[in-house]
This record gives structure tokens, sequence and C-alpha cells, in this order.
């Protein structure tokens, strides 16, 4: 019998994804819900701890029954976003995907390059399909996932949807100015976790030159883009409303402040992850002391 075990693993990894994918949408999406929460109890109880912990942080005078909610609430979204990757291309079609701003977008990204700061709430991967229908080529950065299945699933995903991928180093830092120098559209995330540390938002940390927000600001400086928030709400089940936010410039001044400009971006992004916090996909990576390598 020829192929490893990791092939045959794979193999059966990618039928499953595909029959799944034949399901009605709200199955798809309930049962990623279900599985993962069966294994994150079963498997990784600490996911479960660590977005308790940090929903007492954010909400210190909430009950303790208004905390388990919340991490209900999150077990909830992160396993629908796991079903929903196998309906993705079905989520418009089907009057899934509503947008609010995207008309207001569509006319900056005529006259001048958008630093389009996407964030991880919802379902982040619904901007695909809906770039892809308003008729808008869009270059995204991406960290592709240890699991090699996941990786496959996510860059199949996502080119399914015409999106051009970035790698995280300088190379791709370089290739994103020069996209950004022809009045092209990239997307970054500024909300971010490396090695199990949120970079970001700050959550009352110092602003530090790491990670995606630090990126976020240098591109801008250099190529004059705007910045426009992007992050998906979901209504119930699996629809989606996508805000595309007013476009908005990093504030003048005679000589570049990289911390400056971080904790003004921020200030921008970290509103809005806090509204949204238990539909938030970091909210289990620890809040602390931020250094290089993001522990």
């Amino acid at each position: 019998m020829s192929g490893t075990p990791v092939d045959w693993h794979e193999r059966v990894q990618g039928v499953l994804f595909r029959l799944v994918g034949r399901l009605p949408i709200d199955w798809a999406s309930q049962l990623g819900q279900i599985l993962t929460r069966r294994n994150v109890c079963r498997n990784r109880p600490e996911i479960i701890e660590n977005a308790r912990q940090n929903l007492r942080f954010h909400f210190p005078e909430a009950s303790a029954e208004a905390i388990e909610a919340k991490v209900e609430e999150f077990l909830d979204g992160v396993g629908r976003v796991m079903g929903e990757f196998t309906v993705m291309n079905r989520l418009m079609p089907e009057g899934r995907l509503e947008a609010t701003g995207l008309e207001a977008f569509k006319a900056v990204a005529q006259t001048r390059p958008i630093l389009a700061l996407g964030l991880h709430t919802g379902n982040w991967e619904t901007f695909g399909p809906m770039f892809q229908h308003a008729g808008i080529p869009l270059t995204s950065f991406y960290a592709p996932p240890e699991n090699a299945f996941e990786r496959r699933i996510a860059e199949e995903t996502r080119a399914r949807f015409g999106v051009a991928l970035l790698s995280p180093d300088a190379a791709g830092t370089r290739q994103a100015m020069r996209l950004l120098k022809r009045n092209q559209v990239v997307m970054i995330f500024p909300d971010e976790a490396r090695g199990g540390v949120q970079m970001g938002p700050l959550f009352g940390r110092p602003p530090h030159p790491y990670g995606n927000l630090a990126i976020a600001v240098r591109l801008a400086r250099h190529t004059g883009a705007a910045f426009v928030i992007c992050h998906s709400r979901r209504l119930k089940g699996c629809r989606f409303t996508l805000d595309f936010g007013t476009p908005f410039d990093l504030p003048e001044q005679g000589q570049s402040d990289v911390l400056a400009d971080v904790a003004f971006l921020n200030s921008k992004i970290e509103p809005i992850v806090r509204d949204n916090l238990p539909r938030w996909y970091f909210l289990d990576d620890r809040l602390d002391p931020v250094s290089s390598r993001g522990g």
C-alpha cells in the first residue's frame, strides 16, 4: 500500500471536508461548532481557561454566569469558522453576506492605495468572496497554519476567491509596498498573536515596534496609503455583515514616530475588538508583555 500514514490521514480529512461542503450551510456551520467544541473540551481545556481569564480581565464586574456565556459564544464562533470553510463559496450566492461602507471603499480605491485592516472577528474569511463580488483585486498578508491540512484548505479557499498571498516577512513587506505604490489594496491583520501572546490590540500595554501594527504604519508612511478597518459581524448562525469603515490617514507629523503611530492605529482597532471580544479569534491567547519574539 503506497502513501505514508500522514498522506492517508490528509486524504481522509479531504474527503470529509468535501462531504461537509455538500451539507446545508447552517448544518455545516453547526457541525464545525460541535466538533471543535468537543475537541477543545477533551484535548485543549487550556483554551477555555485562558479565554475565561481574559474575559475576567476585560469584564471585571461581570458575573460568573455572564463570563461563562461569553466563553460559550467564543467556542461557538471559533468552531463555526472551521465548518464554514467548507461552504465559503456558497455564502455570497445564497445571500449570507451583506456589507456596509463598501461603496465608499470602492470610491477611495479608485484614487489611492488602501491598507485594509482586517480584524479576526465574526468570520474574517468572508472578505474574500465579498472583495471578489465587488470586483476589487485583493492581496493579503498570510501566516500559514502549522497543520498541513489546515494550511492547504486556507490557501485553496483564498485562491478560489482570487486573493493573492504575501509572506509575513521582509520579502512580503517589499511586495506590499510595490503594490500600494501602484494604488492596489493590501489587507493586513493588526490584531494577532505570536507564540501564544496577543501582539495587538495593546489592551493597556505600551506600544511596541513588533508585529503587524508596526508593519502597517511603516507601509502607510512609505506609500501614503489610507487605512480602512474591515471587520465581520456574525448576525445569527451563518449570516454576516461585513463593515468597511471610514477611510483615515496617519496624523501629520514632521518626523515619523513608529511608536506614536502604533498607539494611534491601536486606538482605532482596539474599541472594535473590545466590542466583539466573545467573537474574537485570539481571545484565548495570553495578554503578556510583548517582546520581539511575541512573548
